[in-house]
């Protein structure tokens, strides 16, 4: 028996494995998109299956890795052949049918899970990159306006805890004034003529066991969103622009403007594999740069804000980067002393962390 699983919302890219890798590959399968529609005759396609053989490798040294995984690129036919830390973990990728065809031991248990998670995420992003699309490692949250901001960085950077406080809030997009997410860990990119549509890959969130507390443990779990209490869940949104966060917990909270090398720079070190070869890496680096074009903040995130979404929030509607507060109308207040007449009002400025 075989199970298919659609991946983009388009149907675009499909996943079909066996049913005994199900439960292996399920830490890694997003959710999978409402009302998505079947591409047979011209999309692409994941193919994993049971095997217990070795599988086979390349004598040379590997072009890149991801986790347990190494991939040798063979240029000239357009393949990338992939092999696991299991000798039955192992496959290839064929850039010019858009399909990849990968095997994995189902008998293995954590270590085939490993090797199948990585497989995986070079398998869809080589074949996204082929549809002129990008995967990056990155969250996406929803600014009440309806757009997606990027949380783009490292592992443990901050961006799941970042887009799980702004989204406590519930409710959603749409001018609402609260916030929601698309995704904590990988999403899309893809290039319309409106602009760059983000395109969310949900799967649980990684947080600190003390999160809702606002502790810090140091032992991450993973919590579905659902079980959160997180609203404002949305499959794809408008890129409004990109904010490169890291954690400095003895700091308060600063979110600065930042340039778009700086955003360019952190997209392309969260989606290394469009560089593995030249028929995808010329487009792939194009929509890279133009999504950073957008606006872009580095977030230095201190235990501040962890502790007190509510901060977090009211500093990213200063920084602009969600739609201002309601202003309440009043009287003509009296003008400062010193300040001449038709001058503009001193700046906001959040309060500083206690």
């Amino acid at each position: 028996m075989r199970v298919t699983r659609t991946l983009t919302s388009d149907g675009a890219l499909r996943l079909v494995l066996d049913r005994a890798l199900v439960t292996l590959a399920e830490r890694w399968v997003p959710e999978e998109p409402g009302g998505a529609t079947s591409h047979r005759a011209t999309g692409a396609l994941i193919d994993v299956r049971c095997s217990t053989r070795p599988a086979p490798r390349c004598p040379t040294a590997a072009t890149f890795s991801l986790g347990s995984v190494r991939a040798w690129v063979d240029e000239p036919r357009g393949v990338v052949r992939l092999g696991g830390a299991l000798a039955s973990s192992g496959g290839a990728v064929s850039l010019a049918t858009r399909r990849a065809q990968l095997r994995v031991d189902a008998a293995s248990g954590d270590r085939a899970a490993t090797d199948l998670y990585s497989m995986l995420t070079i398998a869809a992003a080589l074949l996204v990159a082929g549809l002129g699309r990008a995967l990056v490692h990155a969250a996406a949250v929803l600014a009440p306006d309806g757009a997606a901001w990027l949380l783009v960085g490292d592992a443990r950077a901050g961006k799941s805890t970042t887009c799980a406080n702004l989204a406590r809030g519930g409710g959603g997009g749409g001018g609402g004034g609260v916030w929601g997410f698309l995704s904590d860990d990988q999403v899309v990119l893809a290039a319309t003529e409106q602009g760059i549509v983000v395109e969310g890959w949900l799967r649980s969130f990684h947080l600190d066991e003390g999160w809702e507390r606002g502790e810090v443990s140091g032992r991450r779990r993973a919590i579905h969103p659902g079980a959160l209490g997180l609203g404002g869940r949305q499959r794809a949104a408008s890129l409004a622009g990109i904010v490169l966060p890291v954690v400095e917990p003895a700091q308060p909270t600063t979110l600065a403007p930042s340039s778009a090398g700086q955003a360019l720079a952190a997209l392309v070190r969260q989606s290394p594999w469009l560089l593995a070869h030249r028929t995808i890496a010329e487009l792939g680096i194009a929509l890279l740069s133009r999504a950073a074009q957008r606006p872009a903040f580095s977030l230095t995130l201190g235990l501040d804000t962890y502790r007190d979404p509510v901060r977090l929030r009211a500093l990213f509607t200063a920084a602009g980067c969600g739609p201002p507060p309601p202003v309440a109308r009043a009287t003509a207040r009296a003008r400062p002393p010193g300040q001449p007449a038709g001058a503009p009002p001193e700046p906001a400025r959040l309060a500083t962390a206690p």
